[in-house]
């Protein structure tokens, strides 16, 4: 299958939006004045209640929907912060030089704010019992980095061939908005596709009794707009509201379009101190999710914590994007791995190998000084988790 051109990625992308808009407002035209304000309105008996409840309630899905649109238009999906470094020993102690050689997106429950979905930073005063921290890397330890954007990824961040851009918590591509949908801006998403197939059903239902009763009982001409919007309102309906079901399925699960659909296993670096080089990489199976908690933990996380604010486009979900809480017992079952992992190795083998780059250079007696560090901080680590 041959790749679309950007060109014509870039033509469906401008259009798509204005067809949606016209889709909208075309129905809503339709409902109002050529359904409930002809048939309920203007032919007896007296139906104004009925009519002004219908056209409230069309209106209301309608409004949101057409603002939830608005602002996944408007709004980034977010990108990667620009940094060409996989370390951040240069950026923390407030520009002095920490002795912190981690990756730059980690996690570790002890670092972690559940109640800001964010991460504090390793500092170079902060005690050794905060270790280990993982993150997710490529099969040989090092951060994922993207040549194109020249940037380091955070955990479940894509790259967009489409959009040539990197975006956090990427969840899919769609030319019908007009880009991604990414960390910034699921929600909207969420809420887009729940009230448009809310106000397809509502349209559905409300107008196909109307149409049958005005023609058979009111004397009422045969209007073709009557079938093509009770055929949009249908397709639309039912096909949307299954859409957004397929993703409320994924908030409350914590996962995206692109992490259900995987088929590669996770590669999950576990560092054991601060020195950069005392890691181990884990393969975690693809059918685990490393990111599912409680449902309603999961559902606030891109939801909000304020129950108002949920069904509302007006706040996105917690945390920056970067790092993500994850699964308690996946987190100590990686750890568990690695440090089994780390003990099942041949001691003279790992010595002569993974001490540094270079480690013919290093004097025989530096060698079992590390490896003493090394397997204190493995044990230590062993008994905390």
């Amino acid at each position: 299958m041959s790749k679309p051109s950007p060109l014509a990625a870039k033509i469906a992308g401008s259009i798509l939006p204005v067809v949606v808009y016209g889709l909208l407002g075309y129905t809503w035209y339709i409902y109002i004045f050529r359904i409930c304000v002809y048939l309920l309105l203007s032919k007896p008996p007296d139906n104004t209640a009925q009519a002004i409840i219908f056209m409230i309630i069309a209106s209301f899905f309608w409004i949101m929907a057409v603002i939830s649109y608005t602002r996944v238009l408007f709004t980034s999906p977010g990108k990667p912060p620009s940094a060409r470094t996989p370390l951040l020993s240069q950026e923390s102690n407030q520009g002095r030089v920490a002795p912190i050689n981690l990756p730059r997106y980690y996690y570790s429950p002890k670092l972690f704010n559940p109640s800001t979905m964010t991460l504090r930073y390793i500092d170079a005063q902060d005690k050794m019992d905060i270790m280990p921290v993982i993150s997710v890397s490529r099969q040989d330890g090092q951060p994922k980095f993207c040549h194109m954007c020249e940037c380091y990824k955070p955990d479940r961040a894509h790259h967009c061939k489409e959009c040539n851009a990197c975006v956090i918590k990427m969840d899919h591509h769609c030319p019908w908005v007009s880009g991604c949908v990414g960390f910034r801006n699921y929600k909207f998403f969420f809420l887009f596709v729940l009230y448009t197939g809310c106000y397809g059903l509502w349209v559905f239902v409300s107008s196909l009794p109307l149409v049958v009763t005005g023609i058979r009982d009111m004397n009422a001409d045969l209007d073709p707009q009557w079938i093509v919007i009770i055929i949009i309102a249908f397709i639309f309906g039912l096909t949307v509201c299954g859409f957004a079901g397929v993703h409320a399925y994924y908030i409350i699960r914590n996962e995206t379009t692109i992490e259900h659909l995987a088929d590669r296993p996770n590669e999950i670096r576990v560092d054991f101190d601060m020195s950069g080089q005392n890691f181990e990489v884990v393969s975690v199976p693809v059918d685990d999710n490393l990111w599912e908690r409680k449902k309603m933990e999961n559902w606030v996380s891109v939801m909000g914590r304020n129950p108002w604010g949920w069904f509302l486009p007006i706040q996105r979900g917690l945390g920056d994007g970067t790092v993500f809480q994850y699964n308690d017992y996946m987190f100590h079952t990686i750890v568990d791995r690695a440090v089994k992992q780390r003990q099942s190795m041949d001691m003279p083998h790992y010595g002569n190998n993974s001490n540094s780059n270079n480690p013919q250079e290093q004097p025989p007696h530096a060698t079992m000084e590390y490896e003493a560090e090394r397997l204190s901080s493995i044990d230590s680590t062993a008994h905390m988790t």
